[in-house]
């Protein structure tokens, strides 16, 4: 299975650690705690039992919480399948702009483009101010071939985050796909300004 390598998983298991511990203590605390020290190790499989033990034990952390991590840990092993059943079930109770986000990207991993961009509808419904939805929409549409609407959706993601480059970058592959090569150059000059990675290889997919 392809693995993801999630830089902040970490830091956001030792914050989260750092707040419960200026709570009373319950029983099941320590088993998450033994569960985060297993997953700094990159023992996985210990981590996530830990963490389902944890599930049935009473202790200050959410279920939702313990969801998370627990999707996390199944990302990091690349099973992005059996990651969205605890994103979905983390969902059922309070909508979660950044978790609809990541379960958008993970349906796009399994190559389902459908649930993908009724993820991303999401959450562009729940926080519509925000750019990242709008952008990864684009990203699917262009993988679709509908570039009027990729144009549409990346020219949004823009306006909201316009110092992100890579949002430029897959703008100006949209224009350039869709016919209009001046718009591209425009937006290659951008995010080129912003110092975008890899930018040779957007402007391949863009046959420019």
């Amino acid at each position: 299975m392809k693995k993801m390598h999630l830089k902040t998983t970490s830091a956001v298991f030792l914050a989260t650690l750092s707040l419960a511990a200026t709570s009373c203590a319950k029983q099941g605390d320590a088993t998450i705690r033994q569960a985060m020290d297993a997953y700094q190790r990159h023992s996985f499989e210990e981590s996530k039992t830990l963490f389902e033990q944890a599930l049935e034990e009473d202790t200050n952390y959410s279920k939702e919480t313990i969801y998370n991590f627990i999707a996390n840990i199944l990302m990091a092993e690349g099973d992005f399948e059996e990651a969205n059943v605890y994103l979905e079930k983390l969902l059922e109770t309070k909508e979660d702009y950044r978790m609809l986000v990541q379960l958008g990207r993970n349906y796009r991993e399994l190559g389902d483009n459908g649930k993908a961009e009724a993820t991303y509808k999401r959450a562009i419904a729940l926080n519509p101010a925000k750019g990242e939805a709008y952008a990864s929409l684009g990203a699917v549409k262009i993988a679709e071939g509908k570039f009027g609407e990729a144009v549409e959706n990346l020219a949004k993601a823009a306006e909201l985050e316009p110092k992100i480059a890579v949002i430029h970058a897959n703008l100006a592959v949209a224009h350039a796909l869709g016919g209009d090569k001046s718009a591209a150059e425009e937006e290659f000059k951008k995010a080129e300004e912003l110092k975008c990675e890899n930018l040779e290889e957007f402007r391949e997919r863009a046959g420019l």
